[in-house]
């Protein structure tokens, strides 16, 4: 419900207190990684759409690199996901596997011959926009007939409570 602006200084502000909070005897900080819910476009290192808030197109590296002065990756969080799978285990996680993520979204992130997949921009493993049935129910992405309308915890929510395909996607389910 934020408005960009307030978005941008929100997560500026969140990063000044991750930074305050480690302050204490740790290393200096030499980058910042952003995981973001949706599409991103990580060679242009920016958000070009989130579920979670209706701005996009948002240049969080330029932003965030001008008001910190270290580089700064924005990515999708399930390849962030594969990426600490690795990270903490690379003799399991070395070559191929997916990361899949079912929570109110649906997303993937897949190393494939130990490389990171991100396809053309960064979600090259968001199969939850993938279309399940043409036509069909309303997704929070405003498509019809994606996967996460159907497995997303929302969609699971809104057949538990007999709610037509149409109806509109809460985003308040706990």
């Amino acid at each position: 419900e934020l408005g960009r602006d307030e978005l941008i200084a929100e997560t500026v502000g969140v990063i000044r207190k991750v930074i305050a909070a480690g302050a204490g005897g740790v290393q200096p900080l030499t980058r910042i990684v952003v995981a973001i819910q949706g599409i991103t476009d990580s060679a242009e290192r920016k958000l070009l759409w989130s579920p979670i808030t209706p701005h996009g197109d948002i240049d969080f590296s330029a932003i965030l690199q001008a008001e910190f002065g270290i580089p700064v990756t924005v990515e999708n969080d399930c390849n962030m996901i594969a990426v600490a799978l690795r990270w903490r285990n690379p003799e399991r996680y070395a070559r191929d596997f997916i990361a899949v993520l079912l929570s109110h979204g649906i997303g993937m992130g897949m190393v494939l011959r130990g490389e990171l997949f991100t396809g053309t921009q960064s979600s090259g493993g968001e199969f939850g926009h993938m279309i399940h049935k043409p036509d069909g129910a309303l997704c929070r992405c405003g498509r019809r007939g994606c996967i996460e309308a159907y497995a997303g915890n929302y969609a699971i929510w809104r057949n538990a409570h007999r709610l037509a395909e149409d109806a509109e996607v809460s985003e308040d389910i706990t």
